[in-house]
């Protein structure tokens, strides 16, 4: 038996992918206002104490030598509010500073989370502090889901960040 496909099976065929492909996309800005919802939703300036809490200080002073850990998060009141956790890789040494690449992440106590990367100097003499740098925020968890953006650091001392996000 042979079948013929008509012009009116067709345009039927057309209407309804344009009827599904319309209702997808008029549900689109729904989900694009709660993602901004998450973007806007306002990440707490803290502190990072990675003192007694990461090598850095016994690995080789050398290109290429990691070093991580953890650290307390502390609110702007010295509250400790969470744990951040860093793995960093020395980039540059010098007879002033060395510098090195970190990954790093936040991991607030009502278990919402905020990533971010960075380059940074390290001193070699305590009398460079304070000292700013910057990094970019990679992303978040929950409440931050789909955070980006800037992550400005004071390292006040070796091993402690004051840490704002915009």
């Amino acid at each position: 038996m042979r079948r013929t496909i008509t012009v009116k099976r067709s345009v039927g065929f057309a209407a309804a992918a344009l009827v599904v492909g319309t209702v997808g996309a008029l549900s689109m800005p729904a989900l694009a206002s709660t993602t901004d919802s998450y973007r806007t939703a306002g990440v707490p300036s803290i502190t990072l104490d990675f003192t007694g809490t990461n090598d850095e200080g016994a690995v080789a002073n050398a290109v290429g030598a990691n070093f991580g850990g953890t650290g307390r998060v502390k609110d702007t009141h010295g509250a400790v509010i969470g744990t951040a956790y860093d793995q960093c890789d020395k980039d540059s040494v010098k007879p002033t500073s060395t510098e090195a690449f970190c990954t790093g992440m936040v991991k607030l106590d009502d278990g919402d989370q905020l990533a971010f990367t960075t380059t940074f100097p390290i001193p070699n003499t305590a009398s460079s502090y304070p000292q700013s740098f910057e990094g970019v925020i990679t992303g978040g968890t929950r409440r931050y889901e789909g955070t980006s953006g800037e992550a400005h650091f004071v390292a006040r001392s070796a091993g402690i960040y004051d840490l704002n996000f915009s």
